[in-house]
């Protein structure tokens, strides 16, 4: 199988193309089909039905971008929950702080499976990590609090679907309280637009203060993807960012947030 080509449509008319070294894993859970391929331009690719969720080669950007303008922004984050991610690169990055608990929450645990035997991940045997192979928004319903809670889902469909809806976000601030922080990753800015206008109109009902952000993942549709930051306040970075980051330093937070004109135009549109 060696030198085949991977391709992931984006649209009817534009996606991505890897070449291939060879195939690594295939395997059909009860929720998706899963695949590691081995590729010459981006190393080890992890696909969720047929989508890259990570590559070796960039998965830094989206997980510093992802986990430390939250945690950056907290107090003082101790009770932390993940919801997706199931391949564990975002616990990576939230274990470089002092805390007390990371709840990872993944619907399906073939995903971490798959993930510890191909990347290692051994950040996931750290006792500070319990793993619950739930249903996040159903998981949600029974905790008490966290300071932070990630949701580092798929694509909004499927099983994720519900992690995009009011019913969801609302347990989350309930969840979070006066001081909590909710993030979540919000798809393609070039794509996706009417979802993040959406997701907004939403969060802004529940939160006093919800901003948009940016970060260039060249191995996602339309190589820039956007975070959702929702809290009482607007964030502020109480601490300087954890030592060896890749990505991530306090510029790169304050120039996330400022939008492309024609980006802001549209989402101060009414819907």
């Amino acid at each position: 199988m060696e030198g085949f080509l991977f391709i992931e449509p984006h649209t009817p008319n534009v996606g991505i193309v890897m070449r291939v070294k060879g195939l690594l894993h295939r395997e059909k859970s009860g929720f998706q089909e899963i695949e590691v391929i081995d590729t010459y331009e981006f190393d080890k690719v992890l696909l969720l039905s047929g989508k890259v969720m990570l590559t070796e080669r960039d998965e830094y950007i989206y997980h510093e971008m992802l986990i430390h303008p939250a945690m950056l922004s907290h107090s003082s984050p101790k009770d932390i929950v993940i919801i997706g991610g199931g391949d564990g690169f975002s616990v990576r990055e939230v274990l470089k702080y002092d805390v007390d608990r990371v709840s990872l929450v993944e619907i399906d645990e073939r995903v971490t499976a798959v993930s510890r035997k191909i990347f290692g991940c051994p950040w996931l045997s750290d006792p500070r990590v319990k793993i619950y192979y739930e249903d996040g928004a159903k998981w949600i319903k029974k905790t008490d609090k966290a300071d932070i809670i990630f949701v580092d889902s798929t694509d909004p469909e499927g099983s994720a679907l519900s992690l995009a809806k009011k019913e969801f976000l609302s347990r989350c601030k309930e969840v979070l309280g006066d001081r909590g922080i909710f993030i979540a990753q919000s798809q393609s800015p070039f794509y996706d637009r009417e979802f993040i206008k959406n997701q907004i109109k939403t969060l802004r009902s529940l939160f006093r203060s919800v901003q948009l952000y940016l970060a260039p993942i060249p191995t996602y549709p339309g190589g820039i993807w956007s975070f959702l930051i929702a809290s009482q306040r607007s964030p502020a970075i109480f601490r300087p960012p954890p030592p060896l980051l890749k990505y991530y330093t306090s510029e790169i937070h304050t120039g996330a947030f400022a939008l492309p004109q024609g980006l802001k135009e549209f989402l101060n549109t009414p819907l």
